[in-house]
């Protein structure tokens, strides 16, 4: 059991363990950051990629790798990191309690207790402070030791940093455990009321099951501009919040998302068009739809969809052009090239209407008319709540404190060994800049030796001045 435990402790600190680890880690970083992932997009994009490359979908789907962040073996792999590097950060203190303790007071009466007021002083005048005097005596000598260190407290950056790794580590996994994360398309004009079944596509910790915000988001408008190469130049959103009976405005873009709640809301880069249609069915009855279509990545390409007409056998395949005269996302004069399928099948010999629509159009489709009513915007939001964001921030003040330690406050110690006869050699310890820590013991030791032998040469003088 014990041959076990050791073995389990060596694996963990191994660096062949953690190396490997953080490659995991950097991996998933990566693909989080390349593939698209389902709680960020709608699901018409998985649905389109997965027409497009069957076997791709499936292979990042197998893997995880669209929900990198709640996939097992990503949590598994953060849960090893946390395992080791608390193990680390538990051997760290207890090797610095123990060097404390070891530099406690050791004397005998060979020598005063107190060091040589010429040693302290070349020692105080650099910084540093006796730490203890151990004095020793053998068959042929005895012997001072004097120890002094620089920067204590730099001792304990390394830990201080790895805690902070630590905490950082932490929050991660209660927010990988606990976090609530949803997307929802939201039309201009539409209110999402806040329900768990009103996210299209969300992203729970593996500990929780529902995410019900507290409030009602109302979208009053939304708003896209491009530079001239036609990239996103911004994206913002016009928000009606509806909280404990009290309303409030709101603005929300990339880089300033907004706080309700205790609920993070953030704009997504996913947004589109939403276009209108009113059925007018034979016996009178009136069915209004809207499609949303994603923009497209190239503004020479139109926003293309397919999908069935609710309640009806219809099935609809869209190509939407914003602007009809030259390439744009603005819908300044949109025209629609539409087919429309019976029964809900794809098949050509199925086609009851083949053409273009402009809004306000209206086509017939055998006994019903169908009416090509508005276009509007939409927009994508992100709904988040992650506990254990503040662990998060004390991390990052703490790794960063443990990094200011580490390379501005090394500790350095000093070892000053003194012989009856008054020889001198010192050696000492350093974590950070050697090449300079030996430059400095190099000078300390001269300036001892050469204070020694002014003390002997006043000696001297004093006894032939004396007798």
């Amino acid at each position: 059991m014990r041959s076990s435990s050791i073995r389990i402790k060596k694996f963990l600190i191994s660096p062949r363990t953690i190396i490997s680890l953080i490659m995991i880690i950097l991996i998933a970083c990566v693909a989080g950051s390349l593939i698209p992932q389902a709680a960020d997009k709608s699901p018409s994009y998985f649905e389109t990629w997965k027409e497009k490359n069957i076997y791709t979908y499936r292979f990042v789907n197998r893997l995880q790798l669209n929900r990198v962040y709640t996939s097992f073996w990503f949590l598994s792999a953060v849960f090893l990191v946390t395992v080791s590097l608390g193990y680390s950060v538990y051997l760290q203190v207890r090797r610095n309690l123990r060097q404390t303790t070891d530099h406690g007071p050791q004397t005998t009466d060979i020598f005063e207790t107190e060091a040589p007021d010429k040693i302290k002083s070349v020692f105080i005048s650099r910084g540093y402070r006796l730490l203890t005097v151990r004095n020793s005596q053998t068959s042929v000598n005895r012997e001072r030791k004097l120890i002094f260190a620089k920067n204590s407290i730099g001792r304990w950056g390394s830990v201080i940093f790895h805690s902070g790794l630590l905490l950082v580590i932490v929050s991660a996994l209660i927010a990988f455990s606990f976090q609530k994360r949803g997307f929802v398309q939201l039309i201009e004009g539409e209110t999402f009321d806040g329900r768990d079944d009103g996210f299209l596509v969300k992203n729970m910790g593996i500990l929780t099951k529902d995410f019900n915000p507290d409030f009602k988001t109302h979208l009053r408008g939304f708003r896209h501009t491009y530079w001239e190469d036609w990239q996103v130049k911004f994206v913002e959103s016009s928000l009606t919040v509806i909280s404990d009976g009290k309303t409030s405005r709101h603005m929300l873009s990339v880089n300033n998302p907004l706080v309700v709640n205790g609920t993070k809301i953030y704009q997504s880069l996913d947004y589109g068009y939403a276009l209108s249609f009113i059925l007018k069915q034979q016996s009178g009855e009136e069915i209004l739809t809207r499609f949303t279509l994603d923009r497209p990545a190239d503004v020479n390409k139109p926003a293309i969809g397919k999908s069935d007409f609710p309640t009806t056998g219809y099935l609809f395949e869209m190509k939407f052009y914003p602007d009809i005269r030259k390439p744009s996302f603005y819908p300044a004069m949109p025209i629609l090239y539409l087919t429309v399928y019976k029964n809900r099948s794809a098949d050509p010999s199925q086609i009851i209407f083949n053409g273009l629509l402009l809004p306000g159009n209206a086509v017939k489709l055998g006994e019903d008319v169908l009416y090509f009513a508005d276009i509007r915007n939409w927009s994508g939001l992100i709904f988040a709540e992650n506990p254990g964001i503040f662990i998060t921030y004390a991390g990052f003040i703490a790794g960063i404190a443990g990094a200011v330690m580490i390379f501005l406050m090394p500790y350095k110690e000093i070892h000053a060994s003194v012989d009856a006869s008054g020889n001198i050699a010192i050696d000492g310890m350093t974590k950070r800049y050697n090449a300079l820590f030996r430059e400095e013991m190099k000078e300390i030791e001269d300036e001892l030796r050469k204070d020694m032998k002014e003390a002997a040469a006043h000696q001297q003088s004093f006894v032939r001045e004396h007798g």
